[in-house]
């Protein structure tokens, strides 16, 4: 009897690890990508050249020439010393266009647009060196062009239980933090976007892009008052800001903790963009 019981033992803790084993497998898919910046940020002997003082005072005065709207009346973010290497993120995989950074957040991420096959939904599942991840990767759609001047441009990204790629958006639900933070980077090869973060809120589940015509002035006012005066119950937007169809829009799309229709979407307009 005691050699049997000692064997329903061995057997129970062999089916008790077969079970944590399988826990653990489920889970891994909803690890972060492991993608830092650090591994594409470029040394100081690489990104400051021999005639540092001369290219500096370049680079401001091309900065100072090439802001393409205010700062909306208010204090914006400074990016700081914040870089990445195109060069090595392209060479890891030619998709990769640009980097979105939004300060006291986890969005730290580089962005993808699947000119490799052109499959928009290819990166719901897979990161930036193709492989299949549940996490997938921020992207955009091929209808939206690299250079962030269509009148919208959105950005897609899970929102995932570990606070990985778009979660942290949901920080933005808070007013208190919504109130103190307001600006988001896009960075690509040649320029640097800054934008205003004006509203929040949850939405439906639309297709945005394809459900609004923005060629259209009078569509795309329609637009830009609906996201100053959004119908949600959980809407932060932020008094002062005045948008025109000459602005251009950011979009941020993650799903919610709720209904399977719904989508949180934080706004952001163009408020400064510069020459790296």
């Amino acid at each position: 009897m005691k050699k049997k019981k000692i064997i329903w033992i061995i057997v129970l803790v062999f089916c008790l690890l077969i079970v944590v084993a399988g826990v653990v497998f489920m889970l891994n898919p909803f690890a972060d990508s492991d993608i830092k910046r650090a591994d594409f940020t470029p040394t100081q002997a690489e990104t400051v050249p021999e005639t540092a003082p001369a290219a500096t005072e370049t680079v401001a005065e091309t900065a100072a020439e090439t802001v393409v709207a205010g700062d909306f009346g208010f204090k914006l973010a400074e990016l700081g010393d914040f870089n990445v290497d195109f060069d090595e993120l392209q060479s890891v995989n030619k998709d990769i266009y640009a980097w979105i950074y939004i300060p006291n957040t986890k969005v730290d991420y580089p962005v993808v647009r699947n000119i490799t096959d052109g499959d928009d939904t290819f990166y719901l599942e897979h990161n930036i060196y193709r492989q299949y991840q549940f996490s997938g990767t921020i992207f955009s759609e091929l209808q939206n062009h690299p250079d962030f001047h269509d009148p919208v441009t959105v950005l897609y990204g899970h929102n995932m239980l570990n606070g990985s790629m778009f979660a942290t958006l949901h920080d933005f639900e808070n007013p208190d933090f919504f109130a103190k933070n307001n600006t988001a980077f896009i960075l690509t090869k040649d320029k640097v976007y800054t934008y205003l973060i004006y509203s929040a809120y949850t939405f439906d589940d639309r297709h945005i892009l394809n459900s609004n015509f923005f060629n259209s002035k009078e569509s795309f006012r329609a637009y830009l008052e609906s996201t100053l005066h959004p119908y949600s119950l959980d809407a932060n937007v932020r008094e002062g800001v005045e948008l025109t169809t000459d602005n251009r829009i950011l979009v941020l799309s993650t799903c919610t903790n709720g209904a399977a229709n719904t989508r949180y979407l934080v706004q952001g307009v163009l408020a400064n963009e510069q020459e790296r």
